[in-house]
């Protein structure tokens, strides 16, 4: 678990600072989000059903705003829904890699509040429902984006 936490503080920096230091900060947001990836796939969880007190909020404008300073070159792209579906017409669509990692690290920055004040089994289920139901398609897009858009 410990290398899970780490992945999520030092993704986190990124919404939280805006100006991080790397020597390569999208080859370093890669690594950092398939090493995520790969816990969340490798993972197995426990439901925690212990009441916690208070949720965390995290305000996705000043997330944005760091995402925006530490990758100026990053924006818009498209996509194919259910790409997996050989059709004719397929179903263009609009995606954003920053809204994409915005929203991946506005979640990572609840999973990092839920090791440090809930139990790690209940941050690891939460971790493994976020990934599930939101993140891993961000991931996904911003992944395949960085690989389009860098060849």
């Amino acid at each position: 678990m410990k290398k899970l936490e780490k992945l999520i503080n030092r993704i986190t920096e990124f919404g939280v600072n805006k100006n991080v230091q790397s020597a390569n900060k999208e080859l370093e947001i890669q690594q950092l989000l398939v090493g995520i990836y790969s816990e969340y796939l490798n993972l197995d969880v426990e439901f925690d059903d212990e009441d916690f007190e208070g949720d965390p909020t995290f305000d996705y404008d000043s997330i944005k705003k760091n995402i925006e300073a530490n990758f100026p070159d990053i924006g818009w792209y498209h996509s194919v829904l259910e790409s997996h579906l050989i059709i004719p017409d397929a179903y263009l669509v609009t995606g954003d890699a920053i809204d994409d990692l915005s929203d991946i690290i506005k979640d990572m920055l609840e999973i990092k509040w839920q090791f440090e004040n809930a139990s790690e089994k209940y941050a690891k289920w939460r971790f493994k429902d976020l990934m599930q139901n939101h993140s891993e398609q961000h991931i996904v897009d911003f992944l395949k984006y960085l690989k389009d858009k860098n060849g």
